[in-house]
């Protein structure tokens, strides 16, 4: 498979994955909006189904950023081969290994206060 393939082949896989990150961004602000719902007593979720949906939505969001560093280092490593001397690929794939670390930090904590049954600060920290 030659770059250009190859290139169109990644973008099609970032075109997907940009439309799940939509449906996620969907689904955090419904759970945002359940949070202001909850404090007026009302909410729409129980708080079984909304720790369940937050874990998923973290997990999916997860897997994005995933899917996306991937992306970035071929990307990389196609520039590298077409002797880019820009280094706009390598910085994009530095960013999205911090990235992806501060993900898994945030997916632990998570995890972590779903099962210690600790109030989210979902109001004050955005899911996406």
């Amino acid at each position: 498979m030659n770059n250009n393939q190859k290139e169109t082949q990644l973008l099609y896989i970032q075109i997907y994955a940009s439309i799940i990150f939509i449906i996620t961004i969907l689904l955090s602000i419904i759970l945002t909006y359940n949070n202001i719902k909850k404090k007026n007593g009302c909410p729409f979720f129980s708080k079984f189904l909304e720790n369940n949906l937050t874990i998923i939505n973290r997990i999916i969001i997860t897997f994005l950023v995933i899917v996306f560093t991937y992306i970035n280092y071929e990307f990389y490593i196609i520039s590298k081969q077409k002797n880019n001397r820009d280094n706009i690929q390598k910085n994009e794939f530095i960013a999205s290994i911090i990235t992806l670390i501060a993900d898994f930090i945030l997916l632990y904590t998570t995890i972590k206060s779903v099962y210690n049954d600790e109030t989210f600060g979902d109001i004050d920290t955005p899911l996406i």
